[in-house]
């Protein structure tokens, strides 16, 4: 098909397309049928005897494990469970309160505990809580990377999972790539039916704005490639409708691309290396908050960062060379950077 004909023929699809939105039909596109992607849940339902016993691993005494089954029809499993880990663990605690304090140095604090540990369950907790801080510091990229590493090294350890799928597809939704955010986040709704109804809530939300980006850019392509074809019909090949044609033919192509991503990833993978967005067959959250973190971003430590005297932004920027392995200095180093760059 030569170029001509292929933007009369994409134009008459993405037409098609739009209105087909409109009243509810079946998008055509994409034009090249994809073959399903058929993975299986890697999430697992909550194995509360594991959990417990890897926390009395780490530390935690039959009372502290008492009030964890106590706290949970209270605050929810994940936070109790989040709760029962920081009792146990002192060093943790004590990270996640500077977290929770808003102090930039947060980040070199709870990376010393994630450091210094190869317990899974206490892995995937300070990682968690590592992802939420990046997500604080509006670098959504570096949350993306740290669930990697939980999704692949620390999945079905924790009742956390559930909220580090809905915080995966909220840091790709930041970066923006949305088009990558939304299988995630039906994903997350799909696996999770009983997760704490403020994210389920939050995750319908993003759908709703992330499909109505998605059509107004389907019909803005299609006005224009309307006007191009009714000028190729006029025969106007001058160099501004090549310039337009060449313009929506690779638009198309991009949206083609993203449509054959979404028909993927609705069934395919959560995370990079983690789960996929097929149906689970139940889940072992409870019903009720459950939330260990507000969804609401805390003030930017960006500006907190900023208002420090040099000598204390030193003194945490000195504190990466102590110890820390080689790929942890490398990204508390370039987080630190962006976060410079983000107060001037």
């Amino acid at each position: 098909m030569n170029g001509a004909l292929r933007v009369l023929f994409a134009s008459s699809l993405l037409v098609f397309a739009a209105a087909a939105q409109e009243e509810g039909i079946e998008s055509p596109v994409p034009a090249v049928p994809v073959p399903p992607v058929a993975v299986q849940n890697p999430f697992q339902p909550f194995d509360r005897v594991r959990f417990e016993a890897a926390a009395q691993k780490l530390g935690a005494t039959p009372e502290q494990i008492a009030t964890f089954g106590k706290r949970i029809d209270e605050v929810g499993l994940a936070r109790a469970a989040d709760d029962l880990l920081r009792a146990a663990v002192p060093t943790f605690d004590a990270a996640v309160k500077v977290h929770e304090s808003g102090d930039p140095a947060a980040a070199v604090e709870l990376t010393r505990v994630l450091a210094a540990t190869q317990d899974p369950l206490l892995q995937a907790h300070v990682r968690y809580h590592l992802a939420r801080l990046f997500l604080d510091s509006d670098d959504p990229e570096l949350s993306i990377s740290t669930l990697n590493d939980y999704l692949e090294k620390n999945l079905n350890h924790s009742p956390l999972d559930a909220e580090a799928a809905y915080f995966y597809a909220q840091s790709l939704a930041e970066i923006p790539a949305p088009d990558l955010a939304l299988p995630r986040f039906r994903a997350f709704l799909q696996w999770f039916p009983q997760a704490s109804e403020r994210f389920r809530s939050a995750a319908h939300q993003r759908i709703g704005e992330i499909e109505r980006q998605n059509e107004s850019r389907l019909h803005g392509l299609a006005d224009g490639m309307k006007k191009t074809s009714r000028d190729l019909r006029k025969k106007r090949f001058d160099d501004p409708t090549q310039q337009d044609q060449k313009k929506y033919i690779e638009e198309l192509d991009a949206l083609i691309e993203e449509f054959q991503e979404k028909e993927n990833q609705s069934g395919g993978k959560a995370s990079g290396t983690g789960p996929s967005s097929n149906p689970a067959n139940e889940s072992a959250l409870p019903e009720g908050d459950g939330s260990v973190g507000n969804l609401e971003k805390r003030p930017s430590l960006a500006d907190r960062w900023g208002d420090m005297k040099d000598a204390e932004r030193e003194k945490i920027q000195a504190e990466l060379n102590k110890g820390l392995p080689p790929q942890y200095q490398k990204m508390l180093e370039e987080y630190y950077k962006k976060l410079g760059k983000a107060q001037k």
